[in-house]
């Protein structure tokens, strides 16, 4: 049957404008040959230019309408584009045309005087209510859905009508979270996205929240008779809700025109402050989605789950099979298939015969043959077959032409191991949307409904909704959720207890979390962020840009994002110390932010990480529709609620955990002086082109906000008021407004939320800390960086560490290297005179040594707690008994040596030890020394020239792991390393407590120091 009534209209326009554009692309093409005749040659900077001029000048004179000549305009930057990749053109073609309508204005004349009418018709309504006394039920009936219009503010046809159905049948269900009290509409016109799941299926859910005066009203409804009373009819709602008090020539007529009218009365009561947005989202001009029911529940809890998991990478609930005999992951696809499959239903130039469904059938099966194939493939061909059985090869040609090509671009890089319904539903939706004939759409979604019910009995495919194919196309999904602060901290705290990652990978990954949680980023922005993309400063600012590692998903996603305004004190911790870390071990600019492994230039696997991210928070809340991508939705929906709210939010930290000053502060970064709402600055912060995309993807409080806006004007009514709207009663009239909404929920039985939350261990999500430690890495370069003249500002903020800490560094620094021999002239202990102008002992050389060092620092960690007194002495000691001249740490007394070597043998055993013996021929603890240097290599050193007594003395070296090769290649007889006073040097520069000043370089000019303790490792 063909299309009747306003479907063939619009498919006799499409077919009109399918022509147009043909011509349009054939005039177009000439004008392009006409400016450049030859592209195989490639023209002067000059001749482009001028040719370009000229294509420009023949579109202005030969094109009429605005469409047709951005169509025409765009061709040719494609065709510019197309030129540079095949024949090597050096210039970059211009941007693309882009032009933006207008909205349509709400404020319209012809509003105002049906506005200022419908308000007329309110006063004399609500008037008129707050005198009479007994009242039939249809008059009850009709005040509660006025009340719902003008004190409610739920200013929209379609709710109203929704409403009035539900209460006339008594199927209205009230309910409430935090004593916010609600019913939810099922809404199915057209032009609304679904935004949760019932019962399995997509439906839109709109909360219509209750002003305490219709609750009152509702409760009068509830007690009223209405034996005898029949509803009104939709066709006359709007007759019914006027009757008798309309007046005047501008009244509304229509219901829709009626309702969207309302809105001014409602935006106009005292102590209400709806923002244009909120008042345009309350009458539908602008679509906004609030949160499934379930996700409701969780904003009154601060309780999570008990989880059981603690591995990062465990592998995920497949759909159907294993991932052995479901995944494209290691079988490679067949680029020529599509050619080959059109091969099957061709004639041959050889025969030109009829064919015949048997022929076909044979050749697709020797085309199985010849596999392997992916899954998307192998399924395709199946398909095929089963349909030669029953279909013409003509009709299998068409099927081919229609859905071969996009069913391969689909599954190419498809994992069917890890496909979900949704996952499925989305890229069907999405090759449905890039068919722009309603033709061709109509055919290729029978096709595809076909293919996938075949898939499906295959188990290859899940199941989708039964209303998927039958759904109005432009019908998409909002996929609403918000994850509340406990939530989010017990994401965190589940993070630090995985088993199966080291505590850098743990940083990287809570870091992930945070950022898309308060800043909004895309996990795919995540991945290819670089460190010369986070300015090093106070805020932070990330600068979104395209790099070789990847694209922004638009153009408007190209944006500077601030992070560190947007964190909480414990989150700027933990980004803090990854960031440093990652500075430190990787300094290039061109290193990845974040990579789970070893490699600064690999991309870390973001399906790993959403699936992680996913699958915790769904366990954690029992929500089964979470995902990664909701950290962004609840930025968005935190970042709207600070912009309209402000004491509101103090008493909901779930909501929002930011105090009045940071909200404050982030308002006015965002924002800066402009007098907007703000709605363009969020939109602009997550990368949206316009506030749109938010409202209707990102935002789930609109709702809310008016409600709790429009909740205000309750407090203007008297108490007597309150109690002749049966707001409260006559022995608690004068009780609060929070008192009087407890009452109603009670006397209406309103039911809270149930909570998904089913362990019956629920635990308390914690905020997750991360202590701020300074490694002796850390220590070494930012003094190294200091040491050579950059910034102390600049290299504070890049390693975020204290002002306080690094001039104590240097304080300590410089004391070390004040440190003189007892020479005359004196020399520095631990500095040659090539070094004289440094701070910093020389750097390791070799690897042996890194490693060591690293070993030594462990070791050091461990039995620092039970031993920190002797080693706090030592230390101390081998600092003053040194010399840049000799290897080793100089002992003249073998008690000394004695605990040196107890001391450090936790780290370093005897066997790597060296002592250098000086003077022992006529020692009087000769004995003594022996003992203490049992099991040490001796060498010796000086020897006595008389017979006098004498001390005798010791200087123990660390031999060198690289020892034993440097005596191979000769030249050495032994080969000692200065690893251990590496680590005494930098440690000491750590932990020393010196006075600071100002000036750190005046230091220099005294002679001694006496450290006051050697406080922490």
């Amino acid at each position: 049957m063909k299309d009747i009534g306003v479907y063939a209209r619009r498919e006799a326009q499409s077919k009109q404008r399918n022509k147009e554009l043909a011509q349009l692309e054939s005039h177009i093409k000439t004008l392009i040959t006409k400016a450049f005749p030859n592209p195989q040659k490639v023209p002067s900077q000059r001749d482009f230019e001028l040719a370009w001029r000229r294509f420009i000048t023949d579109c202005d004179n030969t094109i009429g309408t605005k469409k047709d000549y951005r169509f025409a305009y765009n061709f040719g930057v494609n065709t510019i584009r197309r030129y540079k990749t095949d024949y090597g053109w050096p210039y970059s073609p211009p941007s693309y045309l882009v032009s933006h309508k207008e909205h349509k204005q709400l404020r319209t004349k012809e509003w105002l005087n049906q506005a200022w009418a419908a308000n007329d018709f309110y006063h004399t309504w609500f008037d008129s209510l707050l005198q009479s006394s007994a009242l039939s039920p249809s008059e009850i009936y009709r005040n509660v859905l006025l009340s719902f219009l003008f004190h409610s503010a739920q200013c929209q046809d379609k709710v109203l009508i929704a409403f009035h159905q539900a209460l006339s049948k008594n199927t209205l269900i009230l309910r409430h979270w935090h004593y916010h009290v609600f019913c939810d509409l099922e809404l199915t016109s057209k032009g609304l996205n679904t935004n949760c799941y019932v019962e399995g299926e997509k439906t839109h859910i709109h909360h219509a929240y209750l002003h305490p005066i219709t609750l009152g009203l509702l409760r009068q409804w509830e007690m009223c008779n209405r034996k005898e009373w029949e509803p009104p009819s939709d066709k006359h709602l709007c007759s019914f809700l006027k009757k008798g008090l309309a007046k005047g020539k501008n009244i509304p007529t229509s219901l829709r025109q009626f309702c969207k009218t309302a809105i001014y009365t409602t935006e106009h009561q005292e102590h209400v402050e709806l923002s244009q947005a909120l008042v345009e989202c309350q009458i539908g001009r602008v679509k906004t989605y609030g949160l499934p029911l379930d996700n409701l529940a969780r904003l009154s809890l601060s309780s999570v789950n008990s989880l059981s998991n603690f591995e990062f990478y465990a592998s995920s609930a497949k759909i159907t099979g294993n991932k052995s005999s479901n995944s494209n992951v290691n079988t490679i696809s067949n680029k020529d298939l599509f050619t080959k499959l059109k091969q099957c239903f061709s004639k041959t130039k050889v025969n030109n015969n009829k064919l015949s469904r048997q022929v076909v059938s044979r050749r697709l099966q020797n085309l199985v043959d010849n596999g392997p194939y992916t899954i998307g493939e192998s399924l395709l061909l199946k398909w095929f077959i089963q349909k030669s059985q029953v279909c013409s090869p003509s009709s299998l040609m068409q099927y081919h032409c229609s859905l071969s090509r996009r069913w391969l671009y689909m599954t190419e890089d498809c994992d069917f191991s890890y496909l979900d319904s949704e996952l499925l539903e989305q890229m069907y939706t999405s090759i449905i949307g890039k068919i722009e004939k309603p033709g061709a759409r109509k055919y290729f979604i029978a096709r595809l409904k076909d293919i996938h019910q075949f898939g499906s009995l295959l188990n290859h495919l899940p199941n989708i909704s039964s209303q998927f194919f039958e759904q109005d196309i432009s019908q998409h999904h909002t996929r609403s959720g918000f994850i509340d602060e406990a939530l989010f901290n017990a994401l965190l705290n589940h993070i630090d207890c995985l088993i199966d990652l080291n505590d850098d990978e743990k940083c990287c990954l809570k870091s992930l979390c945070i950022i898309s949680y308060r800043c909004g980023l895309r996990l795919s922005e995540l991945q290819k962020l670089q460190l010369c993309n986070i300015e090093v400063s106070d805020i932070g600012w990330i600068d979104i840009r395209n790099n070789r590692f990847g694209s922004n998903k638009t153009a408007s996603s190209l944006r500077k994002v601030p992070l560190f305004p947007l964190l909480l004190e414990h989150e700027k911790t933990i980004i803090e110390s990854h960031l440093s870390q990652q500075r430190l071990l990787h300094p290039a600019p061109n290193s990845l932010v974040f990579s789970l492994g070893l490699n600064p230039y690999q991309l870390f696997d973001a399906g790993d990480v959403s699936r992680f991210v996913g699958e915790t928070l769904k366990a954690l809340s029992g929500l089964n529709h979470l995902v990664f991508h909701h950290l962004r939705h609840s930025c968005c929906s935190q970042l709207q609620l600070i912009f309209e709210l402000n004491q509101e939010l103090d008493e909901r930290p779930t909501l929002c955990p930011y105090t009045s000053v940071q909200r404050s502060k982030i308002k006015q970064l965002l924002k800066g002086e402009s007098l907007q709402k703000g709605y363009f600055a969020i939109a602009s912060l997550v990368g949206h082109e316009s506030p749109e995309m938010t409202f209707a993807h990102y935002f789930h409080f609109s709702d809310l906000i008016a409600h709790l806006k429009v909740k205000r004007s309750v407090n203007a009514l008297t108490p007597q008021q309150k109690v002749k709207l049966g707001i409260s009663t006559r022995q608690k009239k004068y009780a609060s407004e929070q008192e009087h909404t407890h009452c109603l929920i009670q006397k209406l039985k309103i039911k809270p939320l149930s909570s998904k939350i089913t362990n019956h261990r629920p635990q308390k999500a914690i905020i997750s800390k991360t202590k701020t430690t300074s490694s002796l890495q850390l220590c070494y370069r930012v003094l190294l960086e200091y040491q050579q003249g950059l910034s102390l500002k600049e290299i504070t903020n890049k390693y975020y560490i204290s002002q306080e800490d690094v001039d104590k560094w240097i304080t300590n620094a410089y004391y070390i290297k004040s440190l003189k021999t007892n020479n005359i002239p004196p020399r520095s202990r631990h500095f040659s005179k090539a070094r004289s102008l440094l701070i910093l002992p020389a750097p390791l050389q070799s690897n042996a040594e890194i490693i060591l060092v690293d070993k030594l620092i462990v070791g050091i960690r461990e039995h620092y707690i039970n031993n920190k007194d002797n080693i706090k002495t030592m230390l101390d000691y081998a600092l003053k008994n040194t010399c840049v001249s000799k290897s080793g740490i100089y002992f003249n007394d073998p008690m000394i040596l004695e605990t040196f070597i107890k001391t450090f043998a936790c780290i370093v055993p005897k066997s790597s030890w060296r002592a250098i013996t000086h003077y022992h021929q006529h020692s009087d603890v000769l004995e003594k020394w022996r003992s203490v240097l049992k099991g040490v290599k001796k060498k010796v050193g000086r020897k006595s020239k008389g017979t006098m007594r004498t001390q005798g003395a010791v200087r123990l070296e660390y031999i060198s792991p690289i020892e034993r090769n440097i005596k191979n290649k000769g030249g050495y007889k032994k080969y000692s390393t200065h690893t251990l006073i590496y680590l005494f040097h930098i440690m000491a520069i750590m932990m020393l407590n010196l006075p600071t000043k100002s000036n750190t370089r005046i230091l220099t000019k005294k002679k001694t120091y006496v450290p006051n303790a050697l406080l922490k490792l």
